[in-house]
């Protein structure tokens, strides 16, 4: 019988509760009638918190697809919630941007999003919880910082 796989190893962790608090999220915003679904709340959440942004990072940052994240802004952009403005860096690609329209909703998306962080912190001390934050900020940039080495990297050896 094979050795059975540790699930409390950091990475499962971590990813553990990345996917119960994407799922918490999702729930919320689909139960409050906001008039977007889910995936365009994260999709105008990042680009309120990185924009403007291209299309294909935006698309990087959700996870989703070139054609799904073109659908997804088509709504938001109907609704008056972004704007796609050409690149002045490249013509050919669009930048994503926050419209003032959008503000209402994002305030009631933050709203949400603290309310399911709040579930994580529950019952943890604010000292313990303030250095666990710090920790994973550490964390994250190190792995940015591996990513964009080897992104580096990989384009001069081509």
């Amino acid at each position: 019988m094979p050795t059975p796989i540790d699930s409390d190893t950091t990475s499962f962790l971590i990813l553990d509760i990345a996917r119960l608090l994407r799922a918490e999220f999702e729930r919320r915003v689909a139960n409050a009638s906001l008039g977007v679904t889910p995936s365009e709340a994260r999709t105008l959440s990042h680009v309120a918190r990185f924009g403007p942004l291209r299309q294909c990072d935006l698309a990087d940052l959700t996870g989703l697809g070139a054609m799904s994240i073109t659908t997804c802004l088509d709504r938001l952009e109907s609704a008056g919630l972004v704007r796609r403005d050409a690149d002045p860096k490249d013509r050919r690609a669009k930048l994503v941007n926050v419209t003032a329209t959008a503000a209402p909703l994002l305030a009631q998306l933050r709203r949400i999003g603290d309310d399911v962080r709040s579930i994580t912190r529950d019952g943890i001390p604010a000292n313990d919880w303030e250095a666990f934050h710090s920790m994973l900020k550490v964390a994250r940039d190190n792995h940015l910082t591996a990513h964009r080495n080897h992104r580096a990297t990989g384009a001069t050896s081509a």
